[in-house]
């Protein structure tokens, strides 16, 4: 069981190779995405950070990054006949079920 989160630079390494992303931009949604984990969930009384959260971590920072490049939430496809438009959801499904044990419960 991990001890602590994960760094900017593990985040980075869980990424992969393949991505354009520079250090201030995995750096700032790291720090973003960390703060918003912190306020959404309880750690363990034990002070321990579970893998399950390092995961969750991973992804809230990639999804953060790869939504920096749809602004506004929405790709289009455009066809001979139509256009399309998908809006891109706010949060993982797999984010959820990680970090579904470990949710505050808000109440009010």
């Amino acid at each position: 069981m991990a001890l602590t989160p994960p760094t900017a630079a593990e985040i980075d390494t869980y990424l992969g190779e393949d991505h354009s992303w520079g250090v201030d931009e995995i750096q700032g949604a790291y720090e973003a995405e960390l703060n918003a984990q912190a306020d959404a969930c309880r750690l363990p009384v034990d002070g321990s950070y579970p893998p399950a959260l390092v995961e969750a971590l991973g992804r809230r920072v990639a999804h953060n990054l790869a939504l920096r490049a749809l602004p506004l939430g929405v790709q289009a496809n455009v066809s001979d006949y139509s256009v399309e438009t998908t809006r891109v959801g706010g949060m993982d499904a797999e984010v959820r079920r990680l970090e579904g044990p470990y949710r505050k419960m808000l109440i009010g």
